[in-house]
């Protein structure tokens, strides 16, 4: 009998301990959802640009940024592809992201990381670059609105964030 509740007890701790370890979202499921920028490697809280990405089901997404002193924000959209935990993209001008990023997530999804990775070119990782951190955020529709559309490299004086 006390082998049989020693065992019953080790069961349920089992459980319990399995129920309280969630699991992080996969990144193709998680990643689908507006993000705002609130971490950045190098970047004060106070200096840190406003980035809201907008990663739809469809594999598309936009950028919203304000960067330096502009009023409006500039508009960027294209689409992405996630092959396990790297997510990779494309303008709509056909321009490449500035790289591939590592996403992972941290508060069970609510935090979106991407860490920068340099690659050579055969596409192997050579190093991990900056580290952006997203949180759950919607940008307000009138700002959205009012966004000036970037549809060309050429037409913008700032970086893009991806």
């Amino acid at each position: 009998m006390k082998k049989a509740i020693n065992i019953l007890v080790t069961l349920l701790s089992v459980v319990a301990l399995a129920a309280s370890c969630e699991k992080a979202p996969a990144v193709s499921e998680g990643i689908v959802a507006e993000w705002q920028l609130t971490e950045m490697t190098g970047y004060a809280a106070a200096d840190l640009p406003e980035v809201y990405v907008d990663f739809k089901a469809d594999l598309t997404f936009e950028i919203y940024q304000k960067v330096g002193d502009v009023l409006r924000y500039r508009r960027y959209d294209g689409t992405y592809a996630v092959e396990g935990e790297l997510v990779k993209g494309e303008y709509s001008d056909g321009e490449n992201w500035g790289c591939t990023y590592k996403a992972s997530f941290e508060a069970d999804g609510a935090i979106l990381v991407l860490t920068a990775l340099e690659t050579d070119k055969s596409g192997n990782v050579v190093s991990e670059g900056e580290v952006c951190k997203y949180t759950k955020a919607s940008l307000d529709q009138k700002e959205k609105d009012a966004a000036d559309v970037v549809t060309r490299s050429g037409e913008e004086t700032s970086r893009r964030f991806l």
